[in-house]
């Protein structure tokens, strides 16, 4: 799911620079590099947790509900902002001439 987050803003950048805006390309992309670093250190305290379960296997996506979970809420606010952002300047950059 965070790859999804990350791809909008990117397409939305993309949009923003073939339509000529500048300053929402760029918004764009600092998105684009919020979204991925905020999943990755959410990638990251799970697997933190997960590493302490004594059949974690090491996988990319090997963990449970309670690892998620543990997750602290301040860097799931600012990825769901980061993937709103993403999505309406992509909404706006499909709309827009």
């Amino acid at each position: 799911m965070g790859w999804i987050s990350v791809l909008l803003s990117v397409l939305a950048a993309l949009l923003m620079f073939f339509k000529g805006h500048t300053i929402l390309m760029l918004i764009a992309i600092i998105t684009a590099f919020g979204s991925l670093w905020s999943w990755g250190i959410m990638h990251n305290y799970a697997t933190e947790f997960a590493r302490r379960r004594p059949n974690y296997k090491g996988g990319f996506y090997d963990f449970t509900e309670k690892e998620v979970q543990l997750v602290p809420k301040w860097i799931t606010i600012v990825n769901i902002g980061f993937t709103l952002l993403g999505s309406a300047l992509l909404i706006y950059g499909i709309f827009i001439k």
